[in-house]
């Protein structure tokens, strides 16, 4: 059995799929099917009950291709958060990891409809706080301060 670390992830064996290969005097392990492999892993992520672990939700983000920043994003938490969650400092929140387990289905699964929602969201939320700092007054006819229209 084949404890594969390079995964990032501490819990996974491979029974096969896998042949060990000496190059240069070393021992090295050709993976067969390497992106089947981590589709597998991933599906078996997102199933699984408790929380996701700091090293799953870097899995699954590396395994969309998205920088920590980009993954903040689209998710609508700071770069702070994701780091924080990926090195195991904080954990993540209910609703954050369904959202992340829903963009990684959506990402291989589905047409990017909930990722485009939550965009839009974020976008709509910039533009509603953008406005709710904006606040413009005039005087009105009776002389008296009114909030402008």
């Amino acid at each position: 059995m084949y404890h594969y670390t390079e995964s990032g992830l501490k819990n996974v064996y491979l029974r096969d799929g896998y042949n060990t290969i000496e190059i240069d005097g070393e021992e090295a392990v050709s993976i067969h099917d390497l992106a089947g492999l981590h589709k597998v892993i991933s599906q078996s992520i997102i199933r699984k009950s408790p929380s996701l672990s700091g090293d799953e939700i870097r899995f699954l983000r590396k395994e969309m291709n998205l920088t920590q920043s980009l993954f903040a994003s689209i998710i609508s938490v700071s770069e702070d958060t994701v780091r924080g969650w990926e090195n195991g400092r904080t954990s993540v929140t209910g609703p954050a990891d369904k959202l992340i387990r829903g963009v990684y289905v959506d990402h291989f699964d589905g047409d990017g409809g909930l990722r485009q929602i939550i965009e839009d969201m974020a976008r709509l939320n910039n533009e509603i706080a953008e406005d709710m700092h904006d606040m413009n007054f005039e005087e009105g006819v009776n002389g008296m301060w009114e909030e402008a229209a």
